[in-house]
């Protein structure tokens, strides 16, 4: 059994360090308007950008909530650029009626073809191409947000000197089993983030909220050397800014910040979702990043190589399980007691010994599955 003890004890060493290290740059993170100045600057005009497809079920209320924000309407625009929807989501776009609302159809500009692939990023770069703003702001059409979200983002843009702006996205009120493990695992992806972002070492991002320069999304020539990625339109165009601006990366931890998704109702949506997600690792310029998910997918695994090792009828077979995962347990709870309470979900951790073990398997799973490439989304079949 010596070979397993060891293994375990040197993963969970290294998980104990990894979770720390996220947990640290978390909680270095200023909270709300902690570390701004006064703004005094002129507010400058802001152009958001919604890519479309199949929301004819949010669209107006995604809609709604951006033109309810408290900041002045005419330093504002909105652009909808619909991507081959096969639902009404393009008429419903059209018949909300704003002055600084503009609808384009990719269509008019792709032709028949762009309608088998996906083309998220070529959405958005048509509408930053469209766009009279000289900040962007990306979000998605099933998101919802305070009415205080377009100025908290814009005064730490001012307040600060970062190019590229990630903020939270958190899931709407959950009604099942299935949207409470969304929500936590949400919640705990926002604390990576932004701990690595604290720690000077972005990681990851959400498309549904994002703040950046017009001049530097040009610059970096956009989406250039990953247009063949079906995803990833947030993550790569992260990494190709911090090339060029290495400690211009930001995360605004403001509650005031945050917009609120729909959690997938079916578990094999959740599934396509999660699957999409991952299938852009393989394009990360980072290889630490890969490592570290790679890391993340072997100590999963062993967790579960440990499980039928525990059951032999041999001295102490059970504790390189019991090693491995209560030092998941352990760390988990610990990183995401201050993350939950931050978000007001600290409901959450009573479900945590229940999430972690459906955890375990969720990753190894999607980890495989995510290799593959292969997923159904929005009525696209991705190969």
């Amino acid at each position: 059994m010596e070979p397993f003890f060891f293994i375990a004890i040197v993963f969970s060493a290294f998980y104990f360090a990894l979770i720390l290290y996220f947990l640290i740059g978390w909680l270095r993170l200023n909270q709300k308007t902690d570390n701004r100045r006064q703004i005094i600057e002129k507010k400058p005009f802001v152009s958001i950008i919604v890519p479309v497809r199949n929301e004819s079920e949010n669209i107006q209320e995604c809609l709604q909530s951006i033109f309810a924000q408290k900041y002045p309407a005419h330093l504002f625009e909105v652009i909808v650029v619909d991507d081959y929807s096969t639902d009404p989501t393009l008429r419903l776009a059209r018949e909300f009626e704003q002055p600084n609302l503009l609808v384009l159809d990719l269509t008019k500009y792709l032709g028949n073809p762009g309608e088998y692939i996906p083309n998220k990023k070529k959405a958005i770069s048509l509408g930053v191409k469209n766009a009279k703003g000289e900040i962007i702001i990306t979000t998605d059409g099933d998101c919802t947000r305070g009415e205080n979200w377009l100025s908290c983002m814009v005064d730490f843009y001012l307040a600060n000197n970062f190019k590229f702006i990630t903020a939270p996205v958190l899931l709407k009120p959950a009604k099942n089993l299935l949207s409470l493990f969304q929500q936590m695992d949400v919640i705990s992806m926002l604390g990576i983030t932004a701990g690595t972002i604290s720690n000077g070492y972005p990681t990851m991002c959400n498309g549904a909220n994002l703040l950046y320069e017009k001049m530097v999304f040009q610059e970096v020539e956009g989406y250039k050397g990953n247009t063949d990625i079906p995803t990833g339109d947030d993550i790569f165009l992260m990494q190709k800014i911090e090339v060029n601006y290495p400690i211009c990366i930001g995360f605004l931890k403001d509650m005031d910040a945050c917009v609120f998704a729909k959690p997938e109702k079916t578990f094999p949506e959740f599934v396509a979702q999660r699957v999409r997600w991952t299938s852009k690792s393989t394009g990360f310029q980072k290889r630490s990043v890969t490592f570290i998910l790679l890391f993340a997918y072997l100590f999963n695994l062993l967790i579960l190589i440990f499980i039928p090792i525990a059951l032999q009828p041999i001295e102490m077979a059970w504790v390189p399980l019991a090693v491995a995962l209560g030092t998941k347990f352990l760390m988990d709870l610990l990183f995401n007691i201050p993350i939950t309470h931050f978000f007001k979900r600290k409901v959450l951790l009573l479900l945590l010994p229940i999430f972690e073990l459906f955890h375990i398997f969720y990753v190894v799973c999607i980890g495989v599955l995510g290799l593959s490439g292969k997923y159904q989304w929005k009525e696209r079949k991705i190969k």
